[in-house]
């Protein structure tokens, strides 16, 4: 084994021997104390030695130990206050536009899967709850809900449904919503105490059983992501004018030549089976050599659908018809229509059936709240421009646009 010493190890025990033997010679010639002494006296100074060592070592230990767990909570408050500031910054990069986005569409009418803010928010609470409790993840969560709500009744848009509150109520309450997710976060890294926080023997059982999960339910349900289980038939006349707007916006690319009022909705409902229909969105999609117009329509009967228009009732086009038959899926029995077709199951709406109390699609569920509606006819319309460029594809092959 090396000695611990080094190289002197052996002439420091030497001179350590010495020493102690010269001490205790001397002490013995003095009469320091006498030699009967001699073994209390050595036992009492190295009792003394151990005990006045073992205290040092104690000390120094606790406060070492002290030393290190004042550093770990300085590291880990630091930490604390690093999350909570990213927090509060990314939410304000996240409401900045007014909305939640998910399901952003591209230039190229695709989604982009890149962009999802709700994602973003949820990402950042997880951060949050790695250093809070439970309940104060559940009070951010409620105010969060309390927040995107506020942000969806007003949204400057031309839609009424988007402006249920004035811009004075909107900061107002966007202000509280924030400002107590301030207070609960500061509280959680400060301990300071918040005043309007109720003793908990007044705080509602309802409330302190909420679990995180439904918290979370408000969150997404404010973001438009769950479906309200409301009665759509409440407001039938505002539930297809809603319909109606929104494709009008999305198609607004092409040509409108015709448009749906508000009488022709108010008419829709008010008479019995021979109420007034065939009415819709009518848009010039292109022209053909000679100059006339190719109309594309979506027109309400009892469903709606869509197709292409003649010029003239009963019209014959054999080469438009024949670029019809190779989309596919368009029928003909029709003198004012070259071809016509229902949209896909998932897009299918029965607005008559409404008249009777009737919900016959989910699709009316999503009509009802605006980022649910945006999303459902985002997908309809990626189905119509699908098949208004499909036909100008096969109808520029075969020669017949300008």
């Amino acid at each position: 084994m090396k000695n611990p010493l080094g190289k002197n190890g052996f002439t420091v025990g030497i001179v350590m021997f010495v020493g102690v033997v010269t001490f205790v010679g001397i002490a013995i010639v003095t009469n320091l104390f006498s030699s009967g002494d001699l073994p209390v006296r050595i036992s009492g100074a190295l009792l003394e030695a151990v005990i006045t060592a073992l205290m040092t070592y104690f000390l120094l230990t606790g406060q070492t130990s002290q030393e290190e767990k004042k550093e770990k909570n300085g590291k880990i408050f630091e930490k604390k206050q690093e999350v909570y500031h990213n927090f509060l910054k990314k939410l304000q990069e996240i409401i900045q536009d007014g909305e939640i986005k998910t399901d952003v569409q591209s230039a190229d009418g695709k989604i982009d899967r890149t962009i999802d803010e709700l994602k973003d928010l949820i990402f950042q609470l997880g951060y949050l709850q790695m250093h809070t409790s439970e309940d104060t993840i559940k009070d951010v969560l409620s105010q969060l809900a309390n927040m995107i709500q506020c942000m969806n009744d007003y949204n400057p848009t031309e839609e009424k449904d988007k402006r249920k509150s004035s811009p004075e109520k909107f900061y107002s309450d966007l202000s509280k919503a924030l400002f107590t997710i301030v207070s609960i976060l500061k509280e959680d890294l400060y301990g300071e105490k918040r005043e309007s926080k109720k003793p908990e023997s007044e705080e509602l059982k309802s409330e302190e059983l909420k679990s995180i999960e439904d918290r979370m339910k408000e969150i997404f349900g404010a973001c438009g992501l769950v479906v309200d289980t409301t009665d759509v038939n409440e407001d039938k006349y505002k539930l297809q004018q809603d319909f109606w707007n929104e494709l009008r916006k999305q198609l607004s690319k092409y040509k409108l030549t015709e448009d749906v009022s508000e009488r022709d909705i108010q008419d829709y409902y008010v008479h019995a089976r021979n109420r007034h229909r065939w009415y819709g969105l009518t848009f010039e999609v292109s022209k053909l050599k000679d100059g006339t117009p190719v109309c594309f329509k979506i027109e309400i009967d009892g469903e709606f659908y869509y197709g292409f228009l003649r010029a003239k009732e009963k019209e014959e086009n054999k080469e438009i018809t024949e670029c019809l038959n190779e989309i596919g899926g368009f029928r003909h029995s029709r003198p004012s229509w070259f071809g016509w077709k229902l949209p896909s199951p998932k897009y299918r709406l029965n607005f008559w059936a409404l008249n009777f109390g009737g919900l016959n699609s989910e699709g009316f569920n999503q009509l009802k709240k605006p980022r649910q509606r945006e999303k459902f006819i985002a997908g309809l319309v990626e189905e119509i421009v699908t098949c208004i460029e499909k036909f100008k594809e096969i109808a520029e092959e075969k020669n017949l646009l300008k």
